[in-house]
């Protein structure tokens, strides 16, 4: 189901199905999997503004993560559809800053609060925002990994997708 989508309102949205090895004893997901679906989110951001690893390390540069803020406001279970929204919160000179609100969502009409072990179709307006996450990362050299400055196209299409 990982078909992402970029709308006009610059939210960059990554769908997640959760899967029923993601959550914990309690019965939702286990906090580790948000940074991972982040991950996922951003790969395919990066890639949908021309800038996926392939591109970026071909031009020899990497962004890789310095700081993670993770804020939880409700969860997730197994079997749920979430929705990653990815957005440009800061473009620095060596860094920027995504924003990703994770929110439970619904497919055709009935919302979803709470899923038993089959999948539960809800509509595309049921949100519950479940989670925001903030990722900054740096931008560094391939070749031994110093801290190097946005190149400019690179900071055009960070800029271009802004909030």
């Amino acid at each position: 189901m990982n078909e992402s989508i970029l709308n006009n309102d610059t939210v960059f949205r990554y769908p997640v199905d959760v899967r029923f090895f993601e959550v914990d004893s309690l019965g939702v997901v286990f906090n580790m999997w948000y940074l991972g679906w982040c991950d996922e989110a951003m790969s395919a951001f990066m890639e949908s503004i021309g800038y996926g690893y392939a591109t970026l390390r071909a031009q020899g540069f990497d962004a890789v993560l310095r700081n993670a803020e993770i804020e939880w406001a409700d969860s997730l279970e197994a079997f749920q559809h979430a929705e990653i929204g990815v957005l440009v919160d800061h473009v620095g000179m060596t860094s920027f800053r995504l924003r990703y609100d994770i929110d439970r969502v619904g497919i055709g009409g009935v919302d979803i609060d709470r899923v038993d072990i089959e999948r539960v179709e809800a509509s595309d307006h049921g949100r519950t925002r479940c989670a925001r996450v903030a990722i900054t990362y740096v931008c560094v050299a391939v070749d031994g990994r110093s801290k190097v400055t946005i190149p400019q196209d690179l900071r055009e299409a960070l800029v271009r997708h802004h909030t």
